[in-house]
Order: structure tokens, then sequence, then C-alpha cells
């Protein structure tokens, strides 16, 4: 099995046409959590409108190119019943590892792409860890895994860099928070590589 694994990074190595780093940034959507009344225990989502973080990209053959990003959104809600009140806040952690087949050979170039995310909470309120503990907003999973699809373009600028713009939309497997979270994410990016 390790021999498997290395002879098949060694050949995607051998085979990539280049190496690419650069970074992305955007906003988001939707809220992490939804803006609803359950069980008496109202949420609130208080918007973050950023995300960003880096990237690295390798391209393959047959228009192939792996795409693995290290992205970040701070993000805040609040619960409140019966004239009582927590504030939870968080920063979310995203590290989505995509397949992207490029179209076309042009200037301009769309792009789809898919793959997964492994995602983290970091950061947690103290709201979180002790005054809620059960029912809505519970903390139920600091870590999971999502489900990721886009699309979008590039423009190359000749010896320089190439700019995209995408919409990337991701579907979390698990609930971070019980009965509040949203588990469908969709965000629009814009990135530079080099």
């Amino acid at each position: 099995m390790r021999r498997l694994l290395l002879l098949t990074l060694t050949a995607i190595s051998a085979q990539a046409q280049n190496i690419s780093v650069g970074a992305l940034a955007g906003a988001p959507f939707t809220d992490v959590v939804n803006n609803a009344t359950v069980s008496g225990i109202q949420s609130v989502a208080k918007s973050t409108n950023v995300t960003g973080g880096g990237s690295l990209q390798v391209s393959l053959p047959m228009k192939l190119r792996i795409e693995v990003d290290a992205l970040f959104r701070p993000y805040s809600f609040s619960l409140a019943s019966l004239g009582a009140s927590s504030a939870i806040s968080a920063h979310q952690f995203r590290f989505p590892v995509l397949l992207q087949y490029r179209l076309g050979n042009q200037l301009i170039r769309p792009f789809v792409e898919g793959g997964l995310s492994f995602n983290h909470l970091s950061g947690l309120s103290t709201a979180v860890t002790s005054a809620i503990k059960s029912g809505p907003g519970q903390l139920l999973h600091q870590s999971d895994a999502s489900v990721v699809l886009g699309a979008g373009a590039e423009a190359k600028i000749p010896g320089l860099f190439r700019l995209s713009g995408e919409l990337r939309y991701t579907r979390d497997t698990v609930a971070a928070f019980a009965n509040v979270s949203n588990l469908n994410q969709a965000e629009v990016l814009v990135g530079i590589h080099f």
C-alpha cells in the first residue's frame, strides 16, 4: 500500500505541468446558522461578509487541476430564550481539496470543480462550552467533512498571474450546532495565482 501511494504521488508529480500558489477572498451568500425559533429558543445570525485564505494548485494533463485551499471565516450568532441570551462566536477553518476541469484553451477559461472539504471550528466562545448543555445551539461537532461543487472562470495575464472568479456550494455532512446550523453554504470567491 505504501509503495502504491508513493508510486502514485511520483507519477502525479512527474506529470504535473506546473504548481501555483495564490490567495482567495470572497463573500458568503448564506449564514452558518438559520434565523429560527426552536423549542422557544430563537437563533439570530450575525452575518460575517468575508471569507479568505491561501490556495495551492497543481496542473495535470487533460485540462485537470488539483486545488487545495485553506480558508478562514469568522462568525457569530446569538440565542435568546425568556429574556436571557447567549452570544456564540467561532472561527471556521475549511480545507477544500478539489479536482477542477478547465474548458477550452482561450485566454478566459471556464472551469468546474468538485471535491471534499475538511472543516474545523476553533476559538469557540465560552457560552458554547459552558452555557448551552442541551437543545438548540448545543455544540455537536467541532470538525466535519463537506461536499463541495463549484464553477467559475479564470483569465491569464501572460507572464504575470491568473485571476479567477467562482461560485462555490458546500454541503456539510453534520450540523455543528443542534437545530440551528445551516448545512448548505454558498459563496462567491475571487482569486489570484502566481
